[in-house]
C-alpha cells in the first residue's frame, strides 16, 4: 500500500480537472518532444519506429487540419528549432491532452485526490528538468553551444549579422561567462532532492527567464522549448506561491512545505526506492560528463589536425572559372571570399550574400550548399522517402550531391597561401583559385583585448 499521508484531501474538480491535463501534456512533451534528455527513449524513437510514426501522424495533421502544403521538418536528435512541426506537435499533444482528460475526468469521477500521482508527476519532471539543464550547463562548461569565434564571424561586419549570431558571438567570445551561466544552469541539480526542491525551482525559473529573454530578443530558433520549461518550473513551485509571496510581503513567520513523499508499508522498498535514484543520478551524470568529455577530446584534437594542415584562414577567390568561362568579378555567382576554420565555414559572394559549406580537411572535400532551410527540406524528404535509418543518414551527402542540393569540390594547397578547388555545380565543371589573406585569429583586435581592472 502507498499512501502521501494520513489524512485525506478533497481536490476541488478544477484541480483536478488541471493536473489531469498537466499531467498528459507534460508526459507527452517529455516523450515526443524532448526524448534525447532520456538515455533509454532514443532506441524507442529510432528502433522502436517512434521518430516514422510521429512523423505520419504530425504530417497527415498539418495537411488535413492546418492546409499545410510544404515538407514538415522533423526535429531529428531533440532540436528545438521553433519549426511548423513543432508547432503541430503542440497543437497535437494539446489535443490529445483535453481529450485524455475528459475521458480520464468520466471514468475516474468520483477521485477524491490524486496526492500520490501528483508526487510522481513531480518526480519525472523534477529529474527531467534537472537532468536537461545539467545537460545545457555541459555544454557551456565544455564550450560546445557557444563556440569560439572564428575567422567568419570575426570577419563579417557586425551589420551583417543575425541577432541569433550576434548573441552567439556576444557569448562566445567569453569562456568564463559561459562557466557562470553553466552554474546558474547546473543549480537545476537541487531539484533532485526533496528538502531543495524549492530553492532549485526558484533557481532555475530564474536562469529560464535568462534564457527566454535571450530567445526572444535575438530571435533565437528556439523559443517555445524554454518557455515550456519555465511552465514546468512553475508547476513544481505552485504550492509554495502562497508562502513565498508572504514571505517577502508580509512580515508573518513563513515555513515551506518540504514536499511529501509516499509511504510504503514495506521498509525493503523504501530502501530500494534510493537505490534506484542513486543509480539513475550517477548514470545520468556520469555518463553525460563522460560524452562530453569524448566530444571535447575529439574536437580538440580535429583543430589541432586543422591547424597543422595549415589550410584553416579566409581566402580571395582570384579566379572563378565555370566550364571553360571565367566569370568576371562583376558575375553574381563568382565566389569572393572562402572561409575554411572555426564552427561557421562559409562562401561570400560578390553582393556580401553567403552560401554554406561544410569542409572536411582529412578528404581535401568542400560541400557547398545555398539555403539552409532548403537543405534541412531536402533532406527531410530523403528520409521520408528511404526511411529514419543510420544507413540513410550516412549516405545523406551523398544523395543531396546526386540531386545536386550539395556541390562538392575537392581542393588542394598547391602552396603555403594559394588554394586549387574543383567540382561541379548544377552539371557544369568549376575550377577556383583562391589566395589566403595574411592574418591570424589573434590579429584580430577583439582578440588582442584582455581583462583590466583600470580602464582609464
Amino acid at each position: 500500500m502507498v499512501k502521501v499521508s494520513p489524512e485525506v484531501l478533497t481536490w476541488s474538480i478544477s484541480k483536478k480537472l488541471s493536473f489531469r491535463f498537466a499531467f498528459i501534456f507534460f508526459i507527452l512533451f517529455i516523450i515526443f518532444l524532448d526524448w534525447s534528455v532520456n538515455p533509454f527513449l532514443p532506441w524507442f524513437y529510432y528502433e522502436g519506429g517512434l521518430a516514422e510514426f510521429l512523423d505520419g501522424t504530425i504530417g497527415w495533421i498539418g495537411k488535413n487540419v492546418f492546409n499545410v502544403s510544404y515538407t514538415l521538418i522533423s526535429p531529428y536528435d531533440a532540436q528545438h528549432n521553433d519549426r511548423t512541426y513543432i508547432y503541430v506537435l503542440y497543437f497535437t499533444m494539446g489535443a490529445v491532452s483535453l481529450l485524455g482528460t475528459i475521458i480520464w475526468s468520466v471514468s475516474d469521477r468520483k477521485r477524491e485526490n490524486y496526492d500520490v500521482l501528483y508526487y510522481w508527476l513531480t518526480v519525472i519532471i523534477r529529474y527531467y528538468l534537472a537532468f536537461t539543464l545539467f545537460l545545457f550547463a555541459l555544454e557551456k562548461f565544455f564550450k560546445m553551444q557557444f563556440p569560439d569565434l572564428g575567422y567568419y564571424v570575426l570577419s563579417e561586419p557586425v551589420g551583417n549579422l543575425s541577432p541569433m549570431s550576434l548573441a552567439w558571438a556576444f557569448f562566445g567570445y567569453s569562456y568564463s561567462y559561459n562557466v557562470f551561466i553553466g552554474i546558474a544552469e547546473s543549480a537545476a541539480l537541487l531539484l533532485l532532492f526533496r528538502r531543495t526542491t524549492t530553492l532549485g525551482a526558484i533557481l532555475t525559473l530564474g536562469t529560464l527567464v535568462n534564457v527566454m529573454v535571450v530567445n526572444y530578443s535575438y530571435d533565437v530558433h528556439a523559443k517555445m522549448y524554454p518557455t515550456a520549461l519555465f511552465v514546468m518550473t512553475l508547476f513544481l513551485l505552485l504550492p509554495q506561491l502562497g508562502r513565498i509571496f508572504r514571505f517577502f510581503l508580509t512580515t508573518h513567520p513563513v515555513s515551506l512545505q518540504v514536499m511529501r513523499t509516499p509511504v510504503f508499508a514495506k521498509p525493503w522498498i523504501t530502501t530500494a526506492r534510493l537505490v534506484v535514484k542513486v543509480g539513475i543520478i550517477g548514470y545520468v551524470i556520469i555518463l553525460s560528463v563522460k560524452d562530453y568529455v569524448g566530444y571535447k577530446n575529439r574536437r580538440d584534437s580535429m583543430e589541432m589536425s586543422n591547424a597543422e594542415s595549415g589550410v584553416p584562414g579566409i581566402y580571395e577567390v582570384n579566379s572563378f572559372v565555370v566550364s571553360n568561362d571565367t566569370l568576371s568579378d562583376e558575375d553574381p555567382l563568382r565566389w569572393r571570399e572562402i572561409v575554411i576554420g572555426g564552427a561557421r565555414e562559409r562562401i561570400r559572394l560578390k553582393d556580401d550574400s553567403v552560401a554554406y559549406a561544410n569542409v572536411s580537411l582529412s578528404a581535401n572535400e568542400i560541400l557547398v550548399y545555398g539555403d539552409r532551410l532548403k537543405l534541412a527540406v531536402n533532406e527531410q524528404e530523403v528520409y521520408n522517402e528511404l526511411g529514419l535509418r543510420e544507413s540513410t543518414y550516412m549516405e545523406m551527402d551523398s544523395i543531396l550531391v546526386t540531386r545536386q542540393i550539395k556541390s562538392r569540390f575537392q581542393f588542394v594547397l598547391t602552396d603555403s597561401t594559394t588554394l586549387f578547388l574543383k567540382g561541379r555545380v548544377n552539371g557544369d565543371s568549376v575550377f577556383i583559385t583562391a589566395k589566403r589573406r595574411s592574418f591570424d585569429i589573434d590579429d584580430f583586435r577583439l582578440m588582442k583585448a584582455r581583462f583590466h581592472w583600470i580602464t582609464e
